[in-house]
């Protein structure tokens, strides 16, 4: 019987060196095999192609150039091809065979993973990309069934079958051009235009996406509606999915997704620098001394920025501020030198001169709701001020007193009674630590 490509190739079929054993997986390009090469004694994957796609000789012909192109990539993240070619109206590759299973596996049998973990699969699979982008491959069908998690943890992006080289022919024929998995396709594919190492941050955005909440971000009913939502809808909230994960991987994947290639990441290495920062971290908190000369450096910052401001306005008017007028302004000043940095950046002034940082009390990125609320509650007496409350009322002015004293006393005395953590730390999940570099986070 003549063979085709329409059915399975049998087990002991031959395809030039490479002896079939079983199909392993299949999508929309071809048809995966476990395979024996005969000429080296190893085990391989062969993925071969369709009819529809053997058929069309200019994609064929791009096929094999750029897959050529991918099998000069090596990289621990990646999986190696080997052999690109044909036999008889057969048109494959051989590629590394890995052991384990996809990330849409690891999640069906294991759940969706913890941050730590998480976070060690999307770093691992962004290193292999990079070196796949810098090679001038883009993967252009990033998804969970792509990624390959191996019984060690280790990961491997596989399947260039769709990748482009960035230096690619431009005038090559653009027949059936949307390619990739509308469900994990950038907006730029969906319009069928030009892509670049962008495209595939996009997708690794939402694997990442739909590896933390097990499921994909826009599951549409009909391919228009994913294809719509991968254009025009933002990516939806990853906390309203797994609020235990911290703000800072839902900003890290918004902007991964940002539908506007210029919004994203500039490339992988970026992309993993942004995903390190959100991993939990060995914390070595900080003593009350350097909290204390900390918030005395953003105090004195405060107090010479509103001596610039009384000086300009005392020489545009010839007139002083006023004392009530001078603690308003003042506490404008000290609670964007302290609480506003902290909700933007993690630190204050005071806080980056010492190398401390505010972190949630696993050591990841803190939640802005949380920072907003620490800032209320450390220094309500100057939230009160920046109100302009003791102005219209005066005896507010008194009271604004008291708070912000009676503020300072408790967190002091919290402090040693709760071994190292202010009432603010306690009631927001917070806590002041020294900011280390990775390396050092983890040998601590």
């Amino acid at each position: 019987m003549p063979r085709t490509a329409e059915r399975q190739l049998p087990a002991g079929s031959m395809l030039a060196h490479y002896k079939i054993e079983a199909p392993i997986g299949q999508g929309a390009m071809g048809v995966v095999y476990r395979a024996h090469d005969e000429g080296l004694d190893r085990t391989v994957a062969v993925k071969v192609l369709r009819p529809a796609v053997s058929g069309m000789t200019v994609r064929v012909d791009r096929f094999f150039r750029e897959a050529r192109a991918a099998a000069r990539v090596s990289h621990p993240n990646l999986t190696h091809i080997y052999f690109v070619g044909g036999d008889g109206s057969y048109r494959f590759f051989a590629m590394e065979y890995v052991t384990g299973c996809s990330l849409d596996e690891y999640v069906e049998a294991h759940g969706s993973p913890d941050l730590e973990t998480g976070i060690d699969f999307i770093c691992q699979a962004a290193a292999g990309l990079a070196a796949a982008h810098d090679a001038g491959i883009v993967h252009r069908d990033v998804k969970p069934s792509n990624v390959l998690v191996r019984e060690d943890g280790s990961v491997k992006v596989t399947d260039f079958g769709l990748s482009k080289s960035l230096d690619a022919d431009v005038n090559i024929s653009q027949e059936d051009s949307v390619i990739g998995t509308p469900t994990y396709m950038s907006p730029e594919q969906c319009r069928s235009k030009a892509v670049d190492a962008r495209a595939d941050i996009y997708c690794l955005g939402l694997t990442a996406w739909a590896l933390f909440t097990g499921r994909p971000p826009y599951p549409g009913p009909s391919l228009g509606d994913v294809l719509h939502d991968q254009i025009n809808t933002p990516l939806p909230s990853l906390l309203a999915e797994r609020p235990d994960l911290p703000e800072g991987l839902d900003r890290v994947l918004r902007t991964m997704c940002s539908k506007k290639p210029s919004d994203r990441p500039s490339d992988m290495v970026e992309v993993v620098r942004l995903l390190e920062a959100c991993r939990p971290r060995a914390v070595l908190p900080a003593p009350i001394v350097a909290r204390a000369v900390a918030v005395g450096m953003d105090f004195l910052s405060a107090a010479v920025a509103l001596g610039a401001v009384a000086f300009a306005m005392n020489r545009a008017s010839g007139r002083s501020l006023g004392e009530d007028l001078e603690f308003v302004i003042f506490s404008v000043l000290f609670l964007g030198f302290t609480v506003v940095a902290e909700v933007r950046h993690g630190m204050t002034l005071g806080k980056w001169f010492l190398n401390l940082r505010v972190r949630a009390r696993d050591g990841s990125e803190p939640h802005r709701k949380a920072l907003w609320l620490r800032g209320l509650l450390r220094f309500p007496g100057a939230f009160l001020w920046a109100c302009a409350l003791p102005i219209l009322f005066g005896w507010v002015g008194t009271i604004a007193h008291l708070v912000g004293i009676g503020a300072t006393v408790a967190g002091v005395v919290c402090f040693y009674a709760a071994k190292g953590r202010t009432l603010s730390d306690l009631l927001t999940n917070t806590r002041v630590t020294y900011d280390m570099p990775p390396d050092e986070r983890r040998r601590a």
